[in-house]
């Protein structure tokens, strides 16, 4: 792997020294977390968060999780997530602060024999490189690109903002060579990660569901809830929106105002038995396909399945730059907490949001 460092123009500086203190547990205008007076926003801490869901959701799956802990994974997952937030906000004012001092040394340097706007010229095409370089690697670690734009759209992020971040994510890993030490990845290594995560390099079932859900308590009758429901499939197949209906006449309060889309914290395509019901109703039916009413109990449900993706594993030697990048990104983490170790009792930390949002656990979004 090519070292993620620009190697002519880096130079070794002393760490600043900034008091550190841990606040309050509280909410404050959607700030999560404060590190040395930045803010760190709930919904930054959320996409984060997003990135542990389906662990959560396949150890549910896989029987390693019982439902009665859920409410701690999650919170678990939660304390990782800000625990993440705050490492990535010191690396960040660190590299902003290496960027400055790296530019400085470079135009300095280079300045001399070619002049200040060529030499700056010179050092924004090497950015550039390495940063081209980068989105290739991640790219391929995500499964590719339609992968990756499935993820950013899973935690409200977009192409465009995921390729700004870049060079943000290239200078992180600029600090982390130099004050941490390069980060070799072994053939040994990405063979053994292979191996020990082969869930990570294929394709998980998942569905996409809709539902329009009637509730038969808004009814005299089981009968007339059922009549109620005929007659919104009956207006869905003469052509009008699922989307449009569901968001008008669906008493899911959590999924009707996205037009009856069924997901669990904002993620959609979500991995087999996250609805077991309605998968089983959805196993006989066709993307795009309708069903009649269906008895939920409490409910009469209309379901649109939207997609499924059956399951499907790789080979290595078609997911090795896949592993590398995935044993890479390992092998970062622990420097990178290595490193907030270091800086922490010189750094001002004040989380604010230390629970999960409710709306992040599953009973508060039936």
């Amino acid at each position: 792997m090519m070292p993620y460092r620009l190697k002519s123009i880096l130079v070794s500086l002393m760490l600043f020294k900034i008091p550190f203190v841990v606040g309050q547990d509280f909410m404050s205008n959607g700030v999560a977390v404060k590190v040395n007076s930045q803010n760190v926003s709930v919904r930054d801490v959320e996409a984060l968060y997003n990135d542990s869901y389906s662990l959560i959701q396949d150890k549910l799956r896989r029987g390693e999780l019982a439902a009665a802990h859920l409410d701690e994974a999650i919170r678990l997952a939660w304390a990782e997530a800000l625990d993440t937030a705050i490492q990535d906000k010191l690396l960040d004012q660190r590299a902003e602060k290496r960027k400055r001092e790296i530019m400085s040394f470079y135009l300095q340097r280079a300045g001399s024999t070619l002049g200040a706007p060529k030499a700056l010229e010179m050092f924004h095409r090497l950015e550039s490189e390495y940063v081209a370089k980068l989105r290739h690697d991640k790219i391929v670690a995500a499964g590719g690109e339609e992968e990756l734009r499935k993820a950013l759209k899973r935690n409200g992020q977009t192409m465009a903002q995921w390729e700004d971040n870049l060079s943000k994510e290239l200078f992180r890993r600029d600090v982390i060579g130099i004050e941490m030490g390069q980060i070799i990845v072994r053939p040994s290594e990405m063979e053994e990660y292979y191996k020990k995560h082969p869930e990570q390099f294929g394709q998980p079932e998942a569905w996409r569901l809709a539902r329009i859900r009637i509730d038969k308590k808004k009814f005299t009758a089981p009968e007339i809830a059922l009549a109620a429901t005929n007659k919104v499939k009956a207006r869905i197949d003469g052509g009008d929106d699922f989307a449009a209906l569901a968001a008008k006449v669906s008493d899911d309060v959590i999924f009707a105002p996205n037009g009856g889309l069924m997901t669990r914290n904002g993620l959609t395509d979500l991995p087999s038995r996250a609805f077991p019901k309605e998968e089983e109703i959805a196993k006989d039916m066709k993307d795009g396909e309708l069903s009649g009413p269906h008895d939920m109990d409490d409910a009469y449900i209309l379901l649109r399945r939207l997609g499924h993706q059956e399951a499907h594993t790789k080979k290595f030697e078609e997911v090795s730059d896949k592993a590398e990048m995935l044993v890479y990104n390992e092998k970062f983490k622990q420097k990178k907490k290595e490193m907030y170790e270091r800086q922490k009792r010189e750094s001002y930390v004040e989380v604010l949001q230390k629970d999960p949002p409710d709306h992040l656990f599953p009973t508060n979004n039936k």
